[in-house]
C-alpha cells in the first residue's frame, strides 16, 4: 500500500472561530473560483517556487499553463480498467485490494496499452514536431508531449486519442506536535513505521542530514531506486550518491531543471537545493531522539514514523522552478510501479470546475492502493479555497491548526510605564537583530484610524521610531521595506490571528530588526506610549496554551464543486525540522500539518498492512477529535487525528464523509449510501444517532466481526433558506465509544 501525500502552501491570513456541530450557516463566505490562489508555499519573492522558509504573507499568482500537454488515449489505466477489451482481464483492484503491478494480468494489459501508444506516437512523430516527455499507463493511460499550440489540433486528432489536456504549473505549498496528534500509543505498541516505503514528491532530500541517519537500518530488497535511463546526465554511480539506507530512492522530473556545476555545464540531479522537501521528510520520518545541536529545542525531536524508508522524487531540483503537472503526474506513476508503500508531494495550484487530470491521476493512485495525503492550502481563510489536487475525493486532505510551542526571542517592551518580556518570533533571513536597538513605539494608522498593514508606500515619518503594523494581504518584506523606507529603525508585527506569533520571512534587503507579536500582545502594545528594545540572541524555544485551534490560513471548503474538503486536520504551526545543509527550522502552513498524517498513514500501514487507503482514511476520520477553537466541518473536516484512536477504530464508514452538493430548494431530495465495516474481533451493536439537518434510515446495527452493512442518509432541500449545511452524523457502541461521519451541502441557486 502506498501513501501519497501532496502539500500546498501561499499566505496566512485571520481565522474565523465558529461553533462546531450540525448547523445551518447563513453567512456568505465564498469566493469566485476566479481569486483562488495557488496553495504554494512562497519565499519572499513572490515568484519562487519553492519555499525554504514558509512564513511569509505574500501572495502568488495563479500558476501558469506551460507549453507541456497530456495526451489521453482511449482505453482505461491499469488502476482503473474493469474489463471489456476482449482477450485482457480487469486490472482494477478489488475495494478491499491493492493493485499488484507485477500480476501476469497487469503486465498484459500494459503491453496491449503500449502497442496502442505506439501507434499514436508514430502519427505524432510524423504529423507533428512534438515531443513526447514522459508515457503511463498505471494512473493514466498516454503521455505527455512538449508540443507547441499550433499543433495541439493535430494532437487531438490523432487515432486513439481521448483528449489533450495543457498542463498545469504547481508551487509547494514535531518535538512537541507528536504529542497533540496522539502518536506515542502507537509507538508504545510497536509501530514506528518499519518496512514502510515513504516517496516525498517535493524538492529533494538532503540525505546527508543527521535527522536521517540510521543505522539499524538495512536497504531493502530492489532498492535503491534512481532514473531509469541516465544517459547524458550522470553514471549510476553519481546517483546513487543521493540515496542512503534510508533514502532509498533518488529521482528527478524536470527537462530544464539543472544543478549548476564549477565548469558552468549544468545536469539534472535529485540534490536537494531547497529545503522544503527536507522539512517535510524530516515531519514525515526523522529518526527518533534527534537533539537539537543549537539547543534551541529543549526535547528530542522525531518524525512521526522514525523507522520508515524515505524515497526522493524531486520535482522542484532548482531554487526557482514551477513543476508542470506532467511531471508531477509521472513522479506519482513512478512512485506506484516502485512499490513504494508511503510517498510524499508539497505543491498546489488552483482549483478549477471541469476535468483537472491531476485529480483524476491521485485519484486513480489511491484506488490502486496509495494512501494520498494533500494539504489543503494556504488560502483561507475565505471559503472554497481548497486548491487542486486537494480537491480529489479519494485523497485525504489535511487542514492545519496550532502548535504547543513556537521558536523566536524575547523583547523589552514598555507601555505607559508598565514593562513586560514579551516573546516574539523572529525574522530571517534578512531583518536579524544585529545590535541592541531601543526605540519609541510609532503605531501606523491607515484613514479609518486602525492599524495599518503598510503595503502600500507609507506617508508616516518613521525616522528613528520602531513601527507596528498589522499582518496580512502581503509579504512580510513589503511591509518592513515601506517601514524601513520612511526611516523606522526596527519594526513589529502585529499577528491578525488568535494564538502564538510565527517567524516571519524576510529579504535581505531589510537592514532593520523585523519581529511578529501576538494579537493580545500587539493589542497591548498600540494601547499607549511605549518603547521597545531589541537585543541580538540565539532563539529560543517557548511555549504556547494555544495548540489545536484552527490556523488562519488554512484554507476552508467547500470545494468549488460543493463538496467537503478537508477532510482532518493536523499540527501545521511552527513546526520545527530539517533543512538543508544539517540545520532545522521553524515552518508552518498545510505543507507541515499534512505530513504529520502521512507518518500517522505509516504508523497505520504497519500496524494493519491488509487495511485499504478508504480504511485509513475511515480510521483518521472517524476518530478525530474536536479541534479547541471548535471549528465547522468545512474548516477541519472530522477534526484533529487521534492516532492513537485510529489505531483500532471500533467502526469504518465508507465514505467517511458526505458530499450531498449544491441542491436547489425546488428540487427533489437526495440520498447517499453508507458502508459500515466492524473491524473488532467481537461483535458490536451501534446506534446512530439523529441529526436534524440529515435523516438516516436506520437507528440501530448489529455486526459480527469483519462483517459490512449499509444505511442510507437523505437530504431534503425544499423548504430550506439559502446557505451552507453541516455537522456530523455520530454512531456509538455499547460502550459508547464514537465514531462520527461529516456531512455538507448548500442550498441555493
Amino acid at each position: 500500500m502506498l501513501v501519497i501525500v501532496l502539500y500546498i502552501y501561499d499566505l496566512n491570513h485571520g481565522s474565523i472561530f465558529t461553533p462546531l456541530g450540525g448547523q445551518f450557516m447563513k453567512r456568505k463566505w465564498r469566493i469566485p473560483a476566479s481569486m483562488l490562489l495557488s496553495g504554494a508555499l512562497v519565499l519572499s519573492s513572490v515568484s519562487s517556487v519553492l519555499a525554504n522558509d514558509p512564513n511569509t504573507d505574500a501572495k502568488i499568482s495563479t500558476p501558469a499553463t506551460s507549453g507541456y500537454y497530456f495526451v489521453e488515449l482511449a482505453d482505461e489505466p491499469v488502476a482503473t480498467y474493469d474489463g471489456g477489451v476482449k482477450g485482457f482481464a480487469a486490472t482494477q483492484p478489488a475495494p478491499d485490494k491493492v493493485l499488484n503491478t507485477k500480476s501476469s494480468d497487469v503486465k498484459n494489459y500494459q503491453s496491449y496499452l503500449t502497442k496502442k501508444r505506439d501507434s499514436v506516437k508514430k502519427y505524432i512523430k510524423e504529423k507533428t514536431n512534438s515531443k513526447v516527455v514522459s508515457e503511463f499507463s498505471t494512473t493514466f493511460n498516454g503521455f505527455s508531449v512538449k508540443a507547441s499550440s499550433t499543433d495541439v489540433k493535430t494532437l487531438e486528432n490523432a487515432p486513439g486519442v481521448k483528449r489533450v489536456v495543457q498542463s498545469k504549473q504547481y508551487r509547494p505549498t514535531m518535538n512537541k506536535s507528536l504529542e497533540l496528534i496522539n502518536t506515542l500509543p502507537a509507538w508504545k505498541s510497536g509501530y514506528k513505521g518499519e518496512g514502510v516505503k515513504v516517496a516525498v514528491i517535493d524538492s529533494g532530500i538532503d540525505q546527508n542530514h543527521p535527522f536521517f541517519k540510521d543505522s539499524s537500518l538495512k536497504m531493502p530488497e530492489g532498492f535503491p531506486k534512481v532514473q531509469a535511463d541516465l544517459s547524458g546526465i550522470g553514471s549510476m554511480d553519481e546517483w546513487l550518491k543521493y540515496t542512503s539506507n534510508k533514502v532509498i530512492v533518488a529521482k528527478v522530473y524536470h527537462p530544464e531543471a539543472v544543478n549548476y556545476q564549477a565548469d558552468g555545464k549544468g545536469i539534472r540531479t535529485p540534490e536537494a537545493i531547497g529545503s522544503h522537501g527536507s522539512h517535510v521528510a524530516g515531519t514525515i520520518a526523522g529518526v527518533e531522539g534527534y537533539k537539537d545541536p543549537s539547543g534551541v529545542a529543549k526535547t528530542p525531536l522525531s518524525g512521526v514514523a522514525p523507522k520508515a524508508y524515505l524515497g526522493n522524487y524531486n520535482v522542484f531540483p532548482c531554487d526557482d522552478c514551477n513543476a508542470d503537472s506532467t511531471f508531477i503526474a509521472k513522479a506519482v506513476e513512478d512512485a506506484v510501479n516502485d512499490g513504494m508503500d508511503v510517498a510524499n508531494l508539497s505543491l498546489g495550484g488552483p482549483a478549477t470546475t471541469g476535468f483537472d487530470l491531476l485529480v483524476e491521476v491521485v485519484n486513480a493512485a489511491s484506488r490502486a492502493g496509495m494512501t494520498t495525503v494533500i494539504s489543503a492550502g494556504n488560502n483561507g481563510p475565505g471559503a472554497q479555497t481548497i486548491g487542486s489536487p486537494g480537491i480529489a475525493s479519494d485523497v485525504i486532505t489535511v487542514a492545519a491548526v496550532s502548535n504547543s510551542h513556537f521558536f523566536g526571542k524575547a523583547i523589552q517592551a514598555t507601555v505607559q510605564g508598565q514593562t513586560k518580556t514579551l516573546p516574539v518570533g523572529s525574522a530571517s533571513p534578512g531583518g536579524i537583530v544585529e545590535k541592541e536597538v531601543t526605540a519609541s513605539l510609532l503605531p501606523v494608522k491607515d484613514a479609518s484610524n486602525n492599524l495599518d498593514l503598510a503595503c502600500d508606500p507609507l506617508t508616516t515619518d518613521l525616522t528613528g521610531k520602531i513601527a507596528v503594523v498589522k499582518r496580512g494581504t502581503c509579504s512580510f518584506t513589503q511591509k518592513a521595506t515601506n517601514a524601513q523606507a520612511k526611516g523606522a529603525v526596527g519594526v513589529l508585527i502585529v499577528n491578525n490571528q488568535s494564538g502564538a506569533p510565527t517567524s516571519p520571512s524576510v529579504e535581505t534587503s531589510v537592514t532593520v530588526p523585523v519581529a511578529m507579536v501576538s494579537d493580545m500582545d500587539g493589542a497591548w502594545l498600540t494601547s499607549g506610549e511605549g518603547s521597545v528594545k531589541f537585543t541580538p540572541g540565539a532563539d529560543t524555544e517557548f511555549f504556547t496554551p494555544d495548540s489545536l485551534q484552527i490556523a488562519g490560513f488554512s484554507s476552508r471548503g467547500p470545494t468549488i464543486n460543493y463538496t467537503l474538503k478537508p477532510d482532518v486536520a493536523a499540527v501545521g504551526v511552527n513546526v520545527y525540522s530539517s533543512v538543508v545543509g544539517g540545520g532545522l527550522a521553524a515552518y508552518n502552513g498545510t505543507s507541515m500539518s499534512a505530513p504529520h498524517v502521512t507518518g500517522a498513514s505509516a504508523l497505520l500501514t504497519q500496524a494493519h498492512p491488509d487495511w485499504t487507503p478508504q480504511d485509513i482514511k475511515s480510521a483518521f476520520m472517524g476518530t478525530a477529535i474536536n479541534p479547541k477553537s471548535a471549528a465547522l466541518p468545512v474548516e477541519v473536516g472530522a477534526g484533529v487525528i487521534n492516532v492513537g484512536k485510529a489505531l483500532n477504530p471500533v467502526l469504518m464508514a465508507n465514505p467517511a464523509s458526505l458530499s450531498f452538493g449544491k441542491l436547489s430548494k425546488t428540487g427533489d431530495q437526495v440520498k447517499l449510501q453508507v458502508t459500515l465495516k466492524n473491524p473488532t474481533s467481537k461483535r458490536q451493536v451501534y446506534q446512530i444517532k439523529g441529526n436534524s439537518l440529515v435523516k438516516s434510515d436506520k437507528t440501530l446495527l448489529t455486526l459480527a466481526k469483519g462483517k459490512s452493512t449499509t444505511f442510507n442518509v437523505t437530504v431534503n432541500p425544499k423548504k430550506k433558506d439559502d446557505g451552507d449545511y453541516q455537522g456530523y452524523i455520530t454512531i456509538v457502541n455499547e460502550k459508547n465509544e464514537p465514531i462520527r461521519i461529516p456531512f455538507y451541502y448548500y442550498v441555493g441557486a
